[in-house]
């Protein structure tokens, strides 16, 4: 990556704003250098000599806009150096699979991402790769579970799609004392709303599809943390081929550059929808972290005090109900991801989680009736409007 530091400016608006931005031919925004290949020079010979990374030489290994994104994503984290991938599950295997081989084990949980579920339990059997579940709520649980052949700990700083918090920091010296890593999927929050490399992770995976992007209209992934590890990560990246192309990186850093505008409006509309729904008649229980009956409201206080756009709800009726409410709904658009301006709604039972075996859904709070909702930048009345259009089409 280049010099344009991350330390040229203090705040993270402007970070966002700035960050990575190569003003190609004095152009104002990175342009999309939709090439697949680049002129061999001295130079790009001799970075293909030191192992390639950062060097543009070829699209999978790295692009123009793909670097821009990079030292973007590294200066709004905190952290080192990054790569950026073709999805946000490309981005969690290659990242796990750089430091798990045959015989070793990795310690996660039964709340982790649906996607992210199959991948420990479906794929890493069969190469030979122990998977240990455990409570992400409570850190001594994962020092349980803790064997001699662990080499991490994966958690979220906010699950989905329940949304438990995950006292990172405790997790953390847990990892530090057992010579572990501590990977953290950040997607749910954004580094706009918690900065988990600051908190003791070695490395931050986010989704980038999601809040990062921000607008619906991309796939992609990266991942966080020192030049070391991110290095590691690489060369897996080159092997797996999940790299992303110019244009997504384009499209991700100018959805970047309004992260910090998009993340308060949407988080404080959804803070203001949990409290309403929590005295609806219609539900039967709310999950938002600002809530204070939440049960983890004191380590969300501490860990992600911003918020965040997501809201976890049960509707009376149970799966029925809920997708009754669903469909009732006229402006919140039912479609699975989130992130986006516009407000999304599922339910798990049918989508992000319908691979899950229902037992261990229910055990993770995925009750019947249980409703997702990633809240958009919406005016707040006409969202609740919506929501009221829901509830009157439950019998």
């Amino acid at each position: 990556m280049s010099d344009n530091s991350q330390n040229d400016f203090e705040g993270f608006g402007s970070k966002a704003v700035h960050s990575g931005t190569n003003h190609v031919g004095d152009a104002v925004n990175t342009p999309i250098f939709q090439s697949s290949t680049y002129k061999l020079t001295d130079e790009r010979y001799a970075g293909w000599a030191a192992g390639a990374h950062h060097t543009l030489l070829y699209a999978r290994i790295t692009s123009v806009n793909a670097e821009a994104v990079c030292e973007k994503i590294c200066a709004l984290e905190g952290g080192e150096d990054a790569e950026v991938f073709a999805s946000g599950m490309a981005a969690i295997s290659t990242t796990l699979m750089s430091f798990l081989s045959s015989g070793d084990h990795i310690v996660a949980s039964t709340d982790v991402y649906g996607g992210t579920y199959g991948l420990l339990t479906e794929e890493f059997p069969r190469f030979g790769i122990e998977v240990s579940m455990a409570d992400m709520t409570d850190p001594a649980s994962y020092e349980a579970a803790i064997q001699p052949n662990t080499k991490i700990l994966y958690i979220e700083t906010l699950t989905n799609p329940v949304l438990k918090v995950c006292d990172i920091e405790a997790m953390a010296k847990i990892a530090k004392k057992h010579n572990l890593l501590c990977i953290i999927d950040n997607t749910f929050t954004s580094p706009w709303g918690c900065q988990p490399l600051s908190l003791g992770a070695d490395l931050v995976i986010h989704s980038t599809t999601k809040y990062l992007g921000g607008h619906s209209d991309i796939i992609g992934g990266a991942v966080v943390g020192s030049r070391e590890h991110i290095e590691n990560i690489f060369h897996r990246k080159v092997h797996f081929g999940g790299c992303a192309d110019p244009h997504n990186c384009y499209l991700l850093e100018r959805g970047m550059r309004t992260l910090h505008v998009r993340m308060p409006k949407l988080c404080a509309n959804a803070a203001e929808l949990a409290i309403r729904l929590e005295g609806h008649p219609m539900i039967e229980k709310v999950n938002h972290p600002t809530l204070k009956s939440h049960n983890d409201y004191e380590v969300a206080q501490r860990i992600m005090p911003k918020g965040t756009g997501m809201i976890g709800f049960v509707v009376k009726g149970g799966d029925a109900g809920a997708l009754s409410f669903m469909r009732g709904l006229t402006m919140i658009y039912e479609a699975t991801s989130l992130g986006g301006v516009e407000s999304l709604v599922e339910c798990p039972f049918n989508s992000s989680h319908m691979m899950i075996p229902e037992d261990i859904r229910h055990a993770a709070g995925l009750v019947p009736g249980y409703v997702r909702m990633s809240i958009g930048i919406e005016d707040i009345e006409d969202l609740w409007a919506d929501i009221e259009r829901g509830f009157a089409n439950v019998k």
